[in-house]
């Protein structure tokens, strides 16, 4: 097998793009395309997941439920695929793959689609956009990969997503949480409104809260006033540390709980801030 790669939505314009894509119905009228197009039975082990969502984790109820489905119903319509190298790579239908193997499912039915990455990425954004219960970390790094890899605008996005430009703005910070965040908010186990009142706090801070919305169940609306109050603080310390390091003429402060490291730019400013300290 070779990547079979299409030249004809390089040449397509942005602006038909993203009046293609941002059609509620986009997705289900391509799969119904897809359906009429010869679907093969492909193995589940020569299937990878889609290189940029893989990182969405599907809650386990979710995949138990297709799985349960489709052992007894079967499969109504193909998986969409395309070729990569040696393997295939999913498109739509990722639940229903992950269900297929959960139900020990050996081969699936697949249409072969030949397009390209940004089609593809186009395709997922739109899958994603009108899903009853959409995933926000993965309209994020799809959002995040047009962006990136095609320069689309977040007025661009959207569009296509239906919402404002805050709206996408928003959702994008949402990457800046660590990965562990990030896979509990794809498992449900952390809220897209926890996620957004802690996004811009510093790591320490952010375990820190997520330590008590787990331990206190705390709200949407606790959870954005603790935050707030975080960031003032931040900010007076931040205050504290530059008048430090003008003080003692450091480079940087930086004010722990239980420490304050100093840096400075040579030798001589070090060995200044030591003889000061030792005359105090």
């Amino acid at each position: 097998m070779k990547s079979v790669k299409n030249p004809k939505i390089l040449k397509t314009s942005l602006s038909t793009l993203i009046k293609k894509f941002s059609k509620n119905d986009v997705v289900a009228e391509l799969e119904k395309e897809y359906q009429h197009l010869p679907s093969k039975n492909i193995p589940t082990s020569l299937i990878d997941d889609n290189a940029y969502i893989k990182r969405v984790k599907l809650q386990p109820e979710i995949i138990d439920r297709f799985g349960h489905d489709i052992a007894e119903k079967g499969f109504f319509s193909p998986l969409v695929v395309r070729v990569v190298g040696n393997h295939y790579e999913l498109i739509l239908g990722r639940k229903r793959f992950y269900g297929a193997r959960k139900a020990k499912i050996t081969s699936v039915p697949c249409a072969i689609a030949d397009v390209s990455d940004e089609e593809m990425l186009l395709m997922l954004l739109a899958d994603t956009r009108d899903q009853r219960a959409s995933n926000v970390v993965e309209m994020a790094l799809l959002c995040q990969a047009l962006s990136d890899k095609y320069h689309y605008t977040q007025q661009t996005l959207a569009n296509l997503t239906h919402q404002s430009r805050s709206q996408i703005t928003n959702t994008m910070r949402i990457l800046r949480l660590p990965e562990p965040l990030l896979e509990d908010l794809c498992l449900g186990k952390l809220s897209y409104g926890h996620a957004k009142a802690i996004v811009s706090l510093s790591q320490d801070e952010i375990t820190e809260i997520v330590g008590m919305i787990y331990e206190h169940h705390l709200s949407v609306r606790e959870v954005e006033r603790i935050a707030k109050r975080y960031a003032k603080n931040s900010k007076v310390a931040s205050n504290e540390e530059d008048a430090l390091a003008h003080s003692y003429g450091a480079s940087n402060v930086d004010i722990k709980k239980r420490s304050v490291a100093f840096s400075f730019n040579s030798e001589e400013d070090k060995r200044a801030f030591l003889n000061a300290i030792a005359k105090k």
